[in-house]
């Protein structure tokens, strides 16, 4: 009875309830909309992230930290054994691969460009460039002076496949050492500052470049993204139980651009719910505490035969529960055909520090309804309060004689 009583009395005045409905799933949908955005946008930067840092890296801490004194972070092949073997008891776990980084300087011609050389196991699953060529091919194996180079690296310096790079480095002995590369393959990656710095070398002739048989850090693939953090404290457990001195850092350390754009979404998400609270909640405000004052004769005549204070209360607060929840629920159908209608559009924009175009789009997920659905029935509840127990409040004699 409670519940059916409040609705009959929304529909006695149509045009109100259409109009407080309409204002509350406004705010929903606009809401939901722009979570969704922020969350495909997230997400995103979240799969490039991993695609550039693995789900994971083991490595000493002051390659971490920037705090290395010459090549003294290196891994020996005894400590990438001994973490490989604690890798095989990880349930999540599907491929690693071993990497050495290093800095040099590219000359082609008169041109020169200093450049990170990223020595790698050639045709690994993990993190494989091969796949992402724009032209030539990938490194293998038996390769020795082969480099991949960036396709923003190459349009600087002129490139070509098959044409030859020469790169100047310096050994982990402190000598100088330099090395024509032939440029077997020119790949593309999401982002512009890998493409136009890093440099593409098989891990052995990386090597036998730094003269050393050691690597940097080792990169770990896990079956799912959300297994990161799980995997990462057991390999903590693991490393410490083993005795060795190394570091475990996920790819959300390691990517700092996706710490910053997940707060500065956060941030905005937040700003955004705020404006559309306030906004809704004073609309809202302002038409219950009209209708509750036209009104003022009925609340009388209940009270007059017998309707108790609380329970006055609680006839009109069940009626702006209603208002919330049709308009909430509204909101999200309302949400939901915006997003589908934006997706079908298909709108290419160039992100900052990026090569290649994406398409804007939402993504809608459970949570991504609910947050937008409980910030509008919270608002509306929280702005029908004041009407409500004013209403409640009124004395019987008073009420009665309001023309």
């Amino acid at each position: 009875m409670w519940l059916w009583i409040p609705l009959r009395s929304l529909w006695r005045n149509r045009r109100r309830t259409l109009l407080s409905v309409a204002i509350i799933a406004f705010g929903t949908a606009i809401s939901l909309f722009v979570l969704a955005f922020l969350d495909n946008a997230r997400d995103q930067i979240r799969d490039t992230s991993v695609a550039e840092y693995g789900n994971l890296q083991i490595a000493s801490r002051s390659l971490f930290d920037n705090e290395a004194d010459g090549y003294d972070y290196l891994l020996t092949p005894d400590h990438v054994d001994a973490v490989r073997a604690l890798l095989q008891q990880e349930p999540s776990f599907i491929d690693s691969t071993v990497q050495l980084e290093f800095p040099g300087l590219a000359a082609s011609g008169v041109r020169t460009q200093v450049v990170r050389i990223r020595a790698v196991e050639p045709q690994n699953d993990l993190l494989a460039f091969g796949t992402t060529l724009v032209d030539g091919r990938g490194l293998r194996e038996s390769d020795t002076a082969a480099v991949l180079v960036g396709r923003a690296l190459a349009e600087r310096l002129s490139l070509n496949v098959g044409e030859v790079l020469t790169v100047t480095l310096t050994t982990v002995d402190g000598a100088y050492n330099a090395s024509p590369f032939v440029i077997e393959g020119i790949y593309g990656f999401s982002s512009e500052q890998v493409e136009s710095q890093v440099l593409l070398v098989p891990l052995r002739f990386g090597q036998l470049l730094l003269n050393t048989v050691g690597v940097d850090r080792i990169i770990v693939g896990l079956d799912r993204i959300d297994a990161t953090d799980p995997a990462t404290e057991r390999l903590v457990n693991g490393l410490a139980g083993a005795g060795l001195p190394l570091e475990v850092r996920t790819w959300e350390e390691l990517s700092p651009i996706y710490q910053q754009l997940s707060s500065y979404f956060d941030l905005l998400f937040g700003f955004l719910t705020l404006a559309i609270s306030v906004l809704v909640f004073f609309i809202i405000l302002q038409v219950l505490t009209l209708a509750f004052l036209e009104r003022t004769r009925e609340i009388g005549t209940l009270r007059a035969l017998g309707t108790t204070r609380s329970e006055v209360f609680r006839l009109f607060f069940s009626e702006s529960a209603w208002l919330a929840v049709l308009g909430s629920g509204v909101g999200l159908v309302a949400g939901i055909l915006l997003s589908a209608g934006f997706n079908a559009i298909g709108i290419e924009w160039l992100p900052p520090g990026t090569v290649e175009p994406s398409v804007l789009a939402t993504q809608i997920g459970l949570s991504t309804l609910l947050a937008p659905f409980l910030v509008s029935l919270f608002a509306t509840l929280l702005s029908a309060l004041y009407p409500a127990l004013q209403a409640a409040r009124l004395q019987v004699v008073d009420a009665l004689r309001v023309e």
